[in-house]
């Protein structure tokens, strides 16, 4: 399947208004960022959109936010459109954003759904083994608590970085900093946040970052 990948800046673009329906098609409310808050991040460059297209239909959507002054772009949000799964395009897809991030010598962060929790673990390892097939690493033993974007529930997650890091293994201390960055930068928390706490407290002194299919 021959797909074209295409940057979207333009919020007046007909791609940004089909991709942005993609979007809130893809993804449980309690983990959307707010319509107006992605069209902002774009327009002043903060978050960058990507589509693939086939035959003039978009078959996949990304959004990938740029921390300042960090090692790290966000993975903000991927998704293939349904009907288009099974394709091997989201592979694909993925060694194209993974390249955008190499090329300025930095890395992908991705938050994905802990397997030790809720009821769709299947479907939670896959998601984290379609990450390590291609080339990312998962941060072991590292609850990371995703805050409800509805004002329900958080989200019990994991945090995986691709390519492979600098290091084997990261301190509390660069967890920390990472945790803050998200809650800081892209979810706007105060430091005296109660889920940020509580995650700060359980940081493992050693945290190991492995490549290892879940079986």
């Amino acid at each position: 399947m021959e797909i074209i990948y295409h940057e979207i800046s333009n919020t007046s673009d007909i791609r940004y208004t089909e991709a942005l329906q993609i979007y809130l098609d893809s993804f449980p409310a309690n983990e959307r960022q707010p319509l107006a808050v992605i069209k902002h991040r774009i327009t002043i460059g903060f978050s960058k959109l990507y589509v693939g297209i086939h035959r003039n239909e978009i078959v996949c959507i990304a959004l990938m936010y740029h921390f300042n002054n960090s090692d790290f772009v966000f993975l903000d949000y991927m998704a293939v459109v349904e009907k288009f799964r099974n394709h091997q395009i989201g592979g694909s897809f993925f060694s194209f954003l993974l390249e955008k991030v190499v090329v300025v010598r930095k890395f992908l962060l991705m938050e994905v759904e802990n397997y030790h929790y809720g009821t769709n673990t299947e479907q939670r390892k896959k998601r984290i083994n379609f990450y390590i097939r291609n080339g990312a690493y998962l941060l072991k033993d590292t609850l990371y608590l995703l805050p409800s974007l509805d004002h329900t529930n958080p989200t019990e997650m994991s945090l995986m970085i691709a390519p492979k890091y600098l290091t084997n293994t990261l301190t509390k201390p660069d967890i920390e900093t990472i945790f803050r960055l998200l809650y800081f930068e892209l979810y706007e928390k105060e430091e005296s946040n109660a889920l940020l706490q509580s995650m700060i407290k359980k940081i493992p002194a050693t945290v190991y970052l492995v490549n290892e299919i879940i079986e």
